[in-house]
Order: C-alpha cells, then sequence, then structure tokens
C-alpha cells in the first residue's frame, strides 16, 4: 500500500535544524516507508503512535488508512524523543 507523507510544521522545524545529511537520511527513509509501507513500528506502552527507526534517531507518527497518509509528529535522537511523550 502507497502512502501519502505529510509533516506537521513542528516536524518540518526539527527536520530544518538537523545536519543536512541525517534530514537527507531520514526524508529518503520517509519516502521508502511511504512507498513500501515496511518500517513501521507499534509504539510500545502507549495507547496509540507509530515509530520509524532511522539510525540513531525516531521519527513519531500517526497512521491513517482512509485515505492513506503518514503523518510525520515529532522526530527526534533516540534518547530524548520518549521523554516528550
Amino acid at each position: 500500500m502507497k502512502y501519502e507523507i505529510r509533516y506537521d510544521p513542528k516536524a518540518e522545524k526539527q527536520l530544518d535544524r538537523l545536519p543536512k545529511s541525517v534530514a537527507r537520511r531520514i526524508i529518503l527513509k520517509m519516502r521508502e516507508v511511504g512507498e513500501t509501507g515496511r518500517g513501521i513500528e507499534a509504539l510500545k506502552n502507549e495507547t496509540y503512535g507509530f515509530k520509524i527507526r532511522i539510525g540513531g534517531y525516531r521519527v513519531l507518527i500517526d497512521l491513517n488508512h482512509n485515505p492513506a497518509t503518514i503523518w510525520v509528529r515529532y522526530i527526534d535522537i533516540r534518547g530524548r524523543i520518549y521523554k516528550n511523550l
């Protein structure tokens, strides 16, 4: 199933603050996930939400099936991202 990728304005700001090489890697991975639907994991100990692992970074997303959309909500390093939930 092919998903459309949409970025929350907050996630776009977080992406802009990252080094260009890391931001590019995240964007390419999100495109790949959007095309294949692979790499999406459910958050443990949370009632809703999903994550995508990209090296030392995590991308928190919301997944909608109708229409097929991935909403990128938050991007940060692994050690910090779960403290903000």
